[in-house]
C-alpha cells in the first residue's frame, strides 16, 4: 500500500525504532569505537542502575517517549520490585522526555508506594520539569536538582 500522492517505488518512510536503529554504531563490545564511545548515540534510551547508600539509582539517558519507555521501563520495574524499595530516578542524563516518560514514573512511584518504598526524582532540565508541570506530578514527584539532595531529603 502506498501513501496516496506517493509513487508506488518511493522509499517508504522508516518508523522512529528504524530510525535509532540505523544511527546506532554496528560494533559490538569488542569495537575500538564503540569502547571509546566515540560512536555512542545519546539518543538511544537506555538505563544505568547503581546502588549509593540504601537506594537504587536508575539513571534515564537518551530520548524517554513512546519508542523508548520499552528500553528503559524494566529497570523501573526491576528497582520498583521488592518490600520497602529505596528509589532515585536521575533525569539529569536525558536528552528528552515526554508524556510516556511522565507515565513510566507515574508508575514507579505507584510501585514503590504499593510496596511501602519511596521513590525520588533528580531533575534540573526546566522542559522536562515543565512536562512534570504539566502531567501536575511536580508536587507527587517533588524533583531535586541533585544526587545529593535526593540522598540527604527526609522522608
Amino acid at each position: 500500500m502506498t501513501q496516496q500522492g506517493a509513487p508506488r517505488d518511493a522509499p517508504a518512510p522508516l518508523e522512529r525504532g528504524a530510525q535509532n536503529a540505523a544511527r546506532e554504531p554496528v560494533g559490538g563490545a569488542g569495537d575500538p569505537a564503540a569502547q571509546d564511545g566515540a560512536a555512542a548515540d545519546v539518543t538511544a534510551p537506555r538505563a544505568r542502575t547503581y546502588r549509593v547508600g540504601g537506594y537504587t539509582v536508575v539513571e534515564l539517558h537518551g530520548e524517554i517517549d513512546i519508542a523508548g519507555v520499552g528500553s528503559v521501563g524494566p529497570a523501573l520495574d526491576a528497582a520498583t520490585a521488592g518490600d520497602e524499595p529505596a528509589v532515585i530516578v536521575d533525569l539529569r542524563p536525558a536528552a528528552f522526555f515526554d508524556c510516556s516518560g511522565l507515565g513510566l514514573l507515574c508508575r514507579a512511584h505507584r510501585r514503590a508506594g504499593e510496596r511501602a518504598g519511596r521513590m525520588r526524582l533528580v531533575c534540573d532540565n526546566a522542559l522536562i520539569l515543565r512536562t512534570l508541570r504539566a502531567g501536575r506530578m511536580l508536587d507527587v514527584l517533588q524533583p531535586v536538582a541533585t544526587l545529593d539532595e535526593a540522598l540527604r531529603a527526609e522522608e
